[in-house]
């Protein structure tokens, strides 16, 4: 029996099932919403379009150009393959399919890793966000983590009920902050920015190849959870169309969208200037120059929707992350309650309580310590994003590997070999130049930084591991592995 018959015959059983599954009926734009929540839009203009323009200069717009071309890349492989490998589980599913159980299972645990320090971090951020709030408007001076605490237990009540209730509390979250940004970007051309509107230009001279490979990894990070589209596919109307659809959607409106963002904030201080603010005024800098370009008043709007955008973000992210221990469980490797919906809302319940438990059990010691906020925030969102560029190289290996061996009618070989090949080539590339620079991508130095990307190499090697352990020990469990086979 072929590899693709495997996955097509245990997802049947699977499907058969009797067993209560997920349940919903998202269409496109609520899986695009979805994706674009996990990026928080807002957030992103806010706090990482900074950072990147730090490392990138008035090459900033050229980073998110390379970024979507590469994950349009990376998407035509994926798109293709969730055809052929209908099961749920995204990067976990087609890891497998594509590099077999060890490699699968270790890629899984990385997902988890990667979405696990995304996720405490952003707690932190909102934390932040929402104390600033209170004292921009005269409020307490109260500890971010108590804001963190109260973010935790909303993001835990609505992940433990149906998708589609995130799915609307998204959609509405999504138009507030994409309206603030579409203010953002026309104030600016009506106004004309620092030096009048022309394209930012660029000097070969003074591009610095590894600042602009850490500008493309950070501008990746506007894009994580494009590949959660397939993550929902069994809460998903029609996944065949929806899917694939909203995945390159996604990619094309986020890449496009934050290029020309990010072009006009570099006009609005000016090219020889916006590089410079950003690494000595970093938080305010998206901040300052909407209230300047639109109106004052403006400032006020942006904070309140800032913390909304992070909130959106968090509710995302667990979604993504209890999706993942869904499949986990529901293939046998983690214990199989974790693999159960819930009776009434149709949602991964079980593992949606676990993964706000990991996440609060990952948060709570930086409450004991005086961590600042944001400070917390970059360094674990840099070490998580280095994992994601990890796994995607993975995932892309995987798609190139999957068509060799199961070629199909009817598929072009610019999306099964092209596509594949260019996203891996590019993927290695922004890996190099992250890991030859880790002290920059995670505020660390010294050992802290090579530690932590040992730390990562190290969690692929805990899943395969425990992959040949259920192996021996356990065979039954090891042929569901990646196959939801029950």
């Amino acid at each position: 029996m072929s590899d693709l018959q495997s996955v097509s015959d245990s997802t049947s059983t699977s499907q058969s099932s009797s067993k209560p599954g997920l349940t919903g009926h998202m269409g496109t734009a609520a899986l695009i919403f979805t994706v674009l929540a996990v990026g928080a839009p807002l957030a992103s203009v806010s706090g990482v379009f900074p950072v990147v323009i730090s490392f990138g200069g008035s090459a900033a717009p050229i980073a998110y150009g390379i970024a979507t071309v590469i994950l349009l890349a990376f998407a035509a492989g994926l798109a293709t393959m969730s055809k052929f490998v209908p099961n749920p589980g995204a990067f976990y599913a087609y890891v497998t399919s594509g590099l077999g159980k060890h490699a699968g299972l270790g890629g899984a645990f990385l997902a988890i890793f990667a979405y696990w320090l995304i996720a405490t971090a952003t707690y932190a951020f909102f934390g932040s966000a929402t104390n600033r709030l209170l004292l921009a408007f005269g409020g307490p001076d109260v500890a971010w983590y108590w804001w963190q605490i109260l973010g935790w237990v909303i993001v835990g009540f609505i992940g433990y009920r149906n998708v589609e209730l995130s799915a609307k509390v998204l959609t509405v979250a999504m138009v507030l902050e994409v309206a603030i940004a579409v203010v953002f970007d026309v104030s600016i051309i009506a106004r004309g920015g620092a030096e009048g509107l022309s394209l930012p230009t660029i000097d070969s001279d003074v591009i610095n190849l590894g600042g602009l490979g850490i500008a493309v990894l950070f501008s990746v990070l506007c894009f994580i959870g494009f590949e959660s589209t397939a993550i929902f596919r069994e809460e998903a109307k029609d996944p065949e169309k929806t899917v694939p659809r909203a995945m390159y959607l996604s990619v094309l409106l986020v890449g496009v969208f934050y290029a020309i963002s990010i072009a006009l904030m570099i006009l609005a201080y000016g090219q020889d200037n916006a590089q410079d603010v950003a690494a000595e005024n970093a938080a305010g800098m998206f901040d300052e120059a909407l209230g300047t370009y639109a109106a004052p008043i403006f400032r006020d709007i942006c904070a309140i929707l800032l913390v909304n955008s992070v909130l959106a973000s968090l509710i995302a992210l667990t979604n993504m992350l209890s999706r993942y221990l869904y499949a986990l469980g529901n293939d046998g490797v983690l214990p199989k309650a974790l693999g159960q919906a819930h009776p009434k809302h149709g949602s991964p319940y079980r593992a949606s309580l676990v993964v706000t438990a990991m996440i609060g059990l990952l948060g709570a010691p930086f409450m004991f310590v005086a961590a600042e906020p944001m400070d917390l925030y970059a360094k674990m969102v840099g070490v998580g994003i280095y994992a994601l560029m990890v796994l995607m190289t993975l995932a892309s290996v995987a798609v190139l590997i999957f068509f060799r061996r199961n070629p199909q009618p009817g598929t072009s070989p610019l999306k099964t070999t092209i596509a594949p090949i260019v996203s891996i080539v590019s993927f290695a590339v922004v890996l190099y130049l992250a890991t030859t620079n880790m002290d920059l991508v995670s505020g660390l130095t010294g050992g802290l930084a090579v530690g932590l990307v040992v730390l990562t190499y190290l969690v692929i090697v805990a899943g395969a591991v425990a992959a040949a352990i259920y192996r021996k020990n356990k065979p039954e469990t090891f042929e569901r592995i990646g196959r939801q086979d029950l």
